[in-house]
């Protein structure tokens, strides 16, 4: 009798966990207007779901980063805007924002209005990083991928990166 107990409990842990690492590649914010999803290999690192922004940032393994201070990492970020025609001056805000930062280099024709490709400096290390921008049911919603430019990055591996950015993105729309 104990015994079935036990392995009735060992099969519901089995199913539960297996249920919870599915579900932990989907997130949503305000209160679910938001919905994307993100590879099962990306941890998140903060999470910011209440108020207005709101946002969740992943941060990315990256086998070339360890022992250093260097991170990949992805944030989805959420603006309540007051009317849709806020929207162009929330990305245009951005844009500049970005245009700020130490080091700051156009990634040039791969730029357009609704997602920005640059490079910067952060500490030592230069960094590749797009912002993808979309308009959701009254928000302004952001995709930020940086990845650091480290001479011992395979080509693969940032291909990779790209890749799951653009699915992330994907998965925003309907």
């Amino acid at each position: 009798m104990n015994a079935k107990r036990i392995a009735i409990a060992l099969v519901t842990g089995i199913v539960c966990s297996a249920a919870f690492a599915q579900d932990s590649t989907d997130f949503a914010l305000n209160d679910g207007r938001i919905r994307f999803r993100v590879p099962a290999t990306w941890t998140a690192v903060m999470e910011k779901t209440g108020g207005n922004p709101q946002a969740i940032a992943f941060q990315v393994p990256d086998p070339s980063a360890q022992g250093s201070d260097d991170t990949a990492n992805v944030t989805v970020k959420t603006r309540v805007l007051a009317n849709d025609a806020q929207f162009p001056i929330v990305v245009h805000e951005e844009f500049n924002h970005a245009k700020e930062q130490p080091g700051y280099e156009s990634a040039g024709a791969e730029t357009t209005t609704s997602a920005h490709r640059y490079r910067v400096t952060r500490g030592k290390t230069r960094y590749f990083v797009q912002d993808s921008f979309l308009l959701k049911d009254g928000l302004a919603v952001e995709v930020r991928c940086q990845r650091p430019l480290l001479d011992a990055t395979p080509e693969s591996w940032s291909q990779r990166f790209d890749a799951d950015c653009a699915a992330v993105v994907a998965s925003l729309q309907p």
